[in-house]
């Protein structure tokens, strides 16, 4: 038994395409239409953009995500936690810990972007590569600039 709209759906929407094309075996009125050529159309950006399921913009914003870390710090056998972002600003503040001056949270923390320098990286005070811990203990916030330079100094 096939389910069908048992009243005519609204015009200018994708059921109103669907309705007309399936249910009534007819050409679709204009706004139908071109409901549906936006929807591919828009499809076709959210597919392109696309990379293994995931948003470039999602992938972006997760890079360094919490499973990530984790892995890191098993295969280098040190001790790992659970804490995001929030957490250690909520604990440690908004004051880059090797500086001591304020962080633009709405800097990106992309490097190479501009104004990178003043955004938020999440620094580990002893690095995981010494055998620290990926602990909200170990991390604090800092600019992104003052992490990589710290990282240049201790690596």
């Amino acid at each position: 038994m096939s389910l069908r709209h048992k009243s005519e759906p609204e015009h200018g929407t994708r059921s109103g395409y669907d309705w007309h094309r399936r249910d009534m075996k007819q050409e679709p009125c204009q706004p139908c239409t071109d409901a549906e050529r936006a929807y591919w159309r828009n499809e076709r950006i959210i597919r392109k953009n696309t990379i293994n399921g995931l948003s470039k913009l999602r992938r972006e914003k997760n890079k360094y995500t919490y499973q990530s870390r984790r892995t890191k710090a098993r295969s280098l056998g040190v001790e790992y936690g659970y804490y995001t972002d929030q957490d250690v600003l909520d604990l440690y503040g908004t004051i880059c810990h090797i500086c001591n001056e304020d962080i633009d949270l709405n800097a990106p923390r992309k490097c190479g972007d501009a104004g990178w320098e003043k955004g938020l990286h999440i620094d580990h005070v002893y690095p995981i590569s010494r055998g620290g811990s990926d602990t909200l203990e170990n991390v604090r916030p800092s600019h992104g600039r003052c992490n990589i330079i710290k990282w240049a100094t201790v690596g």
